[in-house]
């Protein structure tokens, strides 16, 4: 199917981008913004609003196909690109993908997708926001083009086996740590609650026992409401907050993690970044150094990286190095959504859990075209994006992997011909 005509346009996000090192280091909230000035190159204000760009294939026959360039909630943080803004996104596709793309007859994702993701323009790849929407359209129009489902696109072109599992969706409660948090018992969420431990003194206390005893009141909560056979996995984003309150002492904080894994039985748990050392080798040493402290004291709550990991290629070297128990495949910082399926499988073949995540900073079109890349590559869990309320995301990703599951359900089945 060629493409006739390339077109962009401004796009809402489901959350905002924020100052991640402004907020670890202590900025006030003020109502839902932040008070003081940021910190990191490229905010004008410690939390501003998201950044999108639609980029639509209008092809041959007139129909329209799209994905939706965005950019992560803490952008410029952990080796993640600086904020941008739609203008300047909207002129880059104008002046680069309109003319790549515009008489193309695009027959296949895997190969369009990957050619793309690399081509380097005037000397340099675009931005990863801009190949993370664009490759969307690119499996959309394969899709539209072939009568199939996206997810079915990328089972054929990577031979992968049908599984009509569910991929349990993970949700974030935000801010609203309390009331998400019943949200999610109410929905039987999979993963939860991610929490949003994002700073020591308000979220975590100096001596980790806000957190903790939050910690303990979800595990309650979910005993008070929840029905008898809900048993979701735990897991935690503290965000570097428990390295940065123990003075990065990693026995005192394997010693807290254990504190943790108790406050969460029976439940399975992870924690996200427990520690951030501002560098790869030094964040990988630290992981495995926790990583060695919890089995030796018979301690089974899992760790996964998030920062650090943002290309696939890293994403290679923290597997190899089996830095992690879970690497979260952010799926924004990719790049080409062809390397986040790259990337769960990379994973789940070489025996390290892969958790397709993303950013409450996206919009819904991509966060569909994410569940169709899930259903079909079986991560251990998946994002229930955009937003933080819970409701929203989860409802997005998880209505889009019911309708996958029961059409291909029946289409195994021939019920469909």
């Amino acid at each position: 199917m060629k493409v006739k005509k390339v077109l962009c346009s401004k796009a809402l996000t489901g959350f905002y981008m924020d100052d991640k090192e402004a907020i670890k280091a202590g900025a006030k909230s003020d109502g839902f913004v932040y008070k003081g000035k940021p910190v990191t190159p490229g905010f004008k204000s410690i939390r501003q609003p998201g950044v999108a760009v639609s980029v639509m294939f209008i092809l041959e026959d007139g129909h329209m196909v799209y994905g939706d360039c965005a950019v992560a909630q803490y952008a410029a943080n952990g080796g993640r690109e600086i904020p941008n803004t739609a203008e300047a996104l909207m002129k880059l596709v104008d002046k680069y993908v309109a003319p790549y793309f515009e008489g193309m007859d695009i027959k296949e994702f895997k190969s369009t997708a990957e050619k793309f993701d690399r081509y380097e323009f005037d000397g340099k790849r675009l931005p990863a926001s801009v190949r993370y929407g664009v490759t969307q359209a690119i499996l959309e129009a394969v899709a539209y083009d072939q009568k199939l489902t996206m997810c079915e696109v990328v089972l054929n072109e990577y031979h992968l086996p049908l599984d009509l599992t569910p991929v349990r969706i993970n949700a974030q409660s935000g801010d609203e740590r309390y009331t998400n948090v019943d949200k999610m018992i109410l929905k039987k969420v999979g993963m939860m609650p991610h929490g949003l431990i994002n700073n020591v003194e308000e979220k975590l206390g100096t001596d980790g026992q806000i957190f903790l005893d939050w910690v303990k009141w979800v595990t309650k909560r979910i005993s008070e409401i929840g029905e008898p056979d809900y048993k979701p996995v735990m897991r935690y984003d503290v965000y570097g907050c428990i390295g940065k309150a123990f003075n990065n002492d990693l026995d005192k904080v394997g010693e807290y993690l254990i504190k943790v894994a108790d406050a969460c039985k029976p439940y399975e748990v992870f924690v996200e970044m427990p520690v951030d050392m501002k560098s790869n080798e030094k964040q990988l040493e630290a992981m495995k150094y926790l990583r060695k402290y919890l089995d030796d004291a018979g301690c089974r709550l899992k760790l996964i990286i998030d920062e650090y990991a943002n290309t696939y290629e890293e994403i290679v070297q923290w597997v190899d190095a089996k830095g992690a128990d879970m690497v979260q495949v952010k799926t924004i910082d990719l790049g080409g959504i062809n390397n986040i399926i790259e990337a769960d499988l990379y994973c789940k073949a070489h025996g390290v859990l892969a958790y397709q995540g993303g950013t409450c900073n996206q919009t819904d079109k991509a966060a569909i075209v994410c569940a169709n890349l899930a259903v079909a590559t079986k991560p251990f869990a998946m994002a229930g994006t955009p937003g933080m309320g819970v409701d929203e995301g989860v409802m997005i990703v998880s209505n889009e992997q019911d309708r996958l599951l029961a059409y291909l359900k029946a289409k195994q089945e021939g019920l469909l011909r």
